[in-house]
């Protein structure tokens, strides 16, 4: 089963792998204070994993792609 995804700004489409969900945590020393000062970034990305034409994997954010085709129908043809 084939999932096309595009993306929505540049066009480029991609096999849909699978979703995933990135979360990160970033410490950073303050520069005077070193950790006594540090200060802490932490936050989530919806992701998606793609293929493109040439075997390469990569990572979008699925706000910015749009299913094109599954298994060659439309979503919309599926949901009729």
């Amino acid at each position: 089963m084939a999932i096309i995804v595009e993306h929505k700004s540049d066009g480029n489409r991609y096999v849909l792998i699978g979703p995933g969900y990135g979360m990160y945590h970033a410490v950073k020393p303050h520069v005077v204070l070193g950790n006594w000062g540090r200060s802490a970034e932490t936050g989530s990305q919806k992701l998606v994993s793609v293929v493109n034409e040439a075997g390469e994997i990569g990572w979008l954010q699925s706000e910015n792609v749009r299913v094109v085709s599954v298994d060659g129908l439309s979503p919309a043809e599926h949901l009729s």
